[in-house]
């Protein structure tokens, strides 16, 4: 092979199949190698000059060490389940609808210093000393209880088995130890850590990078009594709590805070959630410590032994924040990150820090997959899965193309399926050839730059509330506009930012996503207002500036045009609004709009909104004209191939720039292309696995009709195209 038509690629490897993976490194063209969990690098691929990466989780490399020192496991707060008073008194069971492998109630810490009881009922704290703990039978009795009124305990836990290792272990149905997470903030364990990882890197004189999977904490995964999920969330901060930091917070913060600032009810702060000032201080807290400390303290010695260090965007990575402004000082050379999707390409993809960045692509080699259904076992295809994933997947690499990509797994398992092995080849080479004819170049800047306003902003970037809205941020994704986040607290101190043509707002009333109280803020409102005013677009989806306030339900009802019954205001009669269909929005909707789920009961406020769908009950998509700009209404948004080009163009008719929508245009829906003038190249790519005939329309006005066979990508040479043009 050719240069060109290898590297970029790093493949999983395991002991026992030499010679079988010789010949995948060989078809595939891999550059890396690295092991997976439970696996170690053969000896015979040691020497074929492939980049090594080891895979080495600190917090739970050593178990010998951590089962000698159980007092520093890591730590978190767990709720109990709720339980009613019969009478005065009431005894509640802790861990009851936990799984007792995963967790052990800490014994050692006074509880009366760190736990909480809560009446629910009343929203009142027991004082410490109507309730006892008994440690002998994991309960806390709770005296002069208030019959019939719900209580529950938030306590402290040990995390006894590590998530990761816990996930792996149950998917995989492996038998063997239960490897504990130790926690770094402990000055005992960060000094073994370190101590440990000077002898790692000198036995391991082979290894070229060190793909630290991940840093320090996992994202919150909680199990129940049978081993299923109970609570899972990627951005949750629960598994790096301990008195210690506790302790720590309050000197640096200058306030003390409390388990149930932490812990919130039994929602654990979850990243759909508004986030208060104590839960944004704690994330601040715990990533100066992991970034500025822990990371960098890591990251010096593996460059002083001459390797690179990578970090695993996935599992442990709390603490680290690669939207964070600390992320850059970790001292990290490479990001890798689990991406079955678009929406995934992209979070690594947009992470601000000059660090190599690759993805690991999805089906992992492993017998089931991510809905627990066969992949690499009977009755699977993982052919097909991997099709699904790279469609979404490639869309996005066309907008920011990452630089390397990746397998992880066990290569024995895939090697049974050789129709996977030929796509998975085929998927690789079309990967480097979009370097090949990009040079890794920007696409053409885009003519529309949009902000997706909630209140996490760049924090969050690319992260979704899936089961609602994923499916537009899905469709954002791989379309040709630039994307940011922007947060509702910067908007309050700082307003729109001059250089956006639309701001995005999309979620349900409450919820981070949709903004939550920031919109009861009116510092933010007529900020929003005045952007719009002047020339700016708004796009809402769903329900979109919610807050039941002042009056109305969308607080920026006069700009959509649109306000939303909730039941509140039944008396007051609703404008029947008239549909205008042919409008700019609505072309390229033959089969007419689904837009999945939605959200019931907007209607018109007048003549002014511009009512483009309605049904008998609700206003599905509407327009309006506001000032010198424009808003765009739409109830709900599905991912479908219809959908994207619907909000290509939205997002351009919101912008005021229709016109541009059409420079470096395929005309079919279920194709798209992509410019990049700086290497004088263009590439247009089929979604679908039917054949499409498309017409591609370059920003000079020319255009030529192009067959594409299914699922193809096809690079093309701007100067030939446009010599060649009628």
């Amino acid at each position: 092979m050719s240069q060109d038509e290898t590297g970029r690629l790093t493949l999983p490897v395991e002991q026992g199949i030499d010679e079988e993976l010789k010949g995948l490194i060989e078809k595939w063209g891999a550059d890396a190698v690295r092991n997976s969990d439970g696996t170690q690098l053969p000896d015979s691929l040691k020497e074929l000059g492939l980049q090594v990466y080891s895979t080495l989780c600190m917090i739970r490399t050593d178990p010998e060490w951590a089962c000698e020192h159980p007092h520093l496991y890591q730590q978190k707060f767990l709720v109990s389940d709720g339980v009613a008073a019969e009478g005065e008194t009431l005894e509640i069971d802790l861990l009851a609808g936990y799984c007792a492998e995963q967790f052990a109630i800490d014994t050692r810490h006074d509880p009366k210093d760190w736990w909480q009881v809560f009446d629910r009922t009343t929203g009142d704290e027991v004082e410490t000393a109507h309730w006892d703990f008994g440690p002998e039978r994991g309960v806390v009795i709770i005296r002069d209880a208030t019959a019939h009124h719900l209580y529950d305990v938030n306590f402290l836990v040990y995390q006894v088995w590590d998530s990761t290792s816990m996930y792996n272990a149950l998917i995989n149905q492996w038998e063997g130890p239960h490897p504990p997470p130790v926690d770094p903030y402990q000055p005992e364990v960060f000094q073994h850590l370190l101590e440990y990882l000077d002898d790692w890197l000198a036995a391991n004189p082979k290894t070229t990078t060190v793909r630290f999977t991940s840093v320090a904490y996992h994202f919150t995964n909680i199990y129940g009594d049978r081993a299923e999920p109970r609570y899972r969330d990627w951005s949750g901060y629960t598994d790096c709590i301990s008195p210690l930091a506790l302790q720590d917070f309050a000197k640096e913060k200058g306030y003390t805070l409390t388990s149930e600032d932490l812990v919130r009810s039994g929602t654990f702060n979850s990243v759909d959630r508004v986030p208060t000032r104590e839960y944004l201080d704690w994330i601040d807290f715990i990533n100066e410590f992991v970034t500025t400390k822990l990371c960098k303290a890591w990251t010096d010695k593996v460059h002083a032994a001459g390797k690179q260090a990578m970090m695993f965007f996935c599992d442990h990575w709390i603490g680290t924040e690669p939207y964070g402004d600390r992320f850059g000082d970790a001292g990290f050379d490479a990001i890798v990150n689990a991406c079955k999707n678009g929406i995934e390409a992209r979070r690594i993809g947009d992470v601000g820090a000059d660090v190599i960045k690759e993805a690991r692509l999805y089906p992992y080699f492993f017998p089931l997959n991510l809905r627990n259904e066969p992949s690499f076992a009977e009755g699977g295809n993982p052919k097909q899965e991997c099709i699904d994933f790279w469609v979404f997947i490639r869309r996005a690499l066309v907008r920011k193309l990452l630089d390397r990509i990746g397998f992880g797994g066990y290569p024995s398992l895939a090697l049974k399926f050789p129709d996977f092995i030929e796509y998975a080849s085929e998927m690789i080479n079309e990967f480097r050839t979009m370097h090949a004819e990009t040079r890794k170049t920007a696409p053409n800047k885009p003519a529309v730059k949009v902000a997706v306003l909630n209140a996490w902003g760049k924090l969050r970037s690319w992260i979704v509330k899936e089961y609602a809205w994923g499916g537009m941020m899905e469709a954002l994704a791989g379309l040709p506009v630039d994307v940011t986040f922007i947060s509702m607290s910067e908007v309050e101190k700082n307003g729109v930012p001059a250089d956006m043509d639309v701001l995005i707002n999309t979620g349900d009333e409450g919820t981070a996503w949709g903004g939550g109280h920031h919109w009861r803020n009116g510092r933010i409102t007529a900020s929003i207002r005045e952007f719009i005013s002047n020339g700016g677009g708004f796009l809402g989806v769903g329900e979109p500036s919610a807050a039941d306030y002042g009056g109305r339900f969308f607080q920026l009802a006069d700009v959509i045009g649109l306000d939303m019954e909730t039941g509140l205001s039944k008396g007051k009669a609703k404008h029947r609004a008239e549909t205008e269909p042919g409008h700019f929005i609505l072309e390229d909707q033959p089969g007419g709009v689904d837009l999945g789920y939605m959200a019931d009961f907007a209607y018109a406020l007048d003549d002014a909104t511009n009512v483009l769908l309605q049904d008998s009950d609700s206003v599905r998509i509407a327009t309006k004209e506001y000032g010198r700009g424009r808003s765009v209404y739409l109830a709900g948004f599905k991912f479908s191939w219809e959908n994207v080009r619907l909000l290509a163009r939205t997002l351009h008719w919101a912008a005021g720039k229709e016109d541009a929508l059409t420079k470096w245009f395929s005309s079919n829906l279920y194709t798209e292309c992509g410019a990049f003038s700086e290497t004088g190249k263009f590439v247009v790519f089929n979604n679908t696995p039917e054949k499409q005939s498309t017409i591609v329309t370059d920003d000079e006005g020319n255009s030529t009709e192009l067959e594409l066979a299914p699922h193809e990508t096809r690079w093309l040479d701007i100067a030939s195209f446009r010599s060649s043009a009628p």
